[in-house]
């Protein structure tokens, strides 16, 4: 199938007032070819998984912890009274004290993981930046995207907050398990 001429024209405009703006917001010219230069090796590539990672498993695995540890915690500790209504009273033991560590300890472990996918991301990106800057002669922009950089920082800025938010919530709530008496 071919394409035809006018759609072909329209992706044109588009794309060069693409990289117009483009030029616009950053200053730099837009390259129609990949860069020059050495290959970038295997190691040195910030996987897409990686990143995401990085990003969301903490704040899931704070919410697992919430929906497990806290509702099982709650739950337990409901006891039914005379006329079948549920009260306060009951006790946290055996499987729901078992279901509740797990519900802390699983979710601590994924928040701590992605605390290190955090690092690996940070390393890798600035390894990245360092090979930018030993090529001779050439700019920054002649080898990596500029603008791929800036949304991996920005992701990168995002995921550390994230992270060592939801390890810390969540070590604060393994905390008060071990320390506070559970149906009190």
């Amino acid at each position: 199938m071919r394409r035809q001429p006018a759609k072909d024209a329209a992706r044109n405009t588009v794309r060069d007032t693409a990289r117009e703006a483009t030029r616009e917001v950053t200053g730099h010219p837009v390259r129609e070819t990949p860069a020059e230069g050495p290959p970038v090796r295997r190691g040195e590539r910030i996987p897409a998984v990686l990143l995401w990672y990085a990003v969301l498993a903490a704040p899931v695995a704070w919410a697992v912890h919430l929906l497990v540890a806290w509702s099982v915690s709650e739950l337990a500790c409901l006891a039914p009274s005379s006329s079948g209504v549920l009260l306060q009273g009951g006790s946290l033991a055996g499987g729901a004290r078992i279901a509740v560590w797990l519900g802390t300890l699983v979710p601590w472990l994924v928040a701590v993981s992605a605390v290190v996918a955090c690092v690996v991301v940070t390393l890798r990106r600035r390894r990245l930046r360092r090979r930018v800057r030993r090529q001779p002669g050439e700019t920054a922009d002649a080898f990596v995207d500029v603008l791929a950089a800036e949304r991996v920082s920005l992701l990168l800025v995002v995921a550390w907050f994230l992270s060592v938010m939801s390890v810390t919530a969540i070590t604060g709530g393994g905390i008060a398990l071990a320390v506070l008496e559970a149906c009190a």
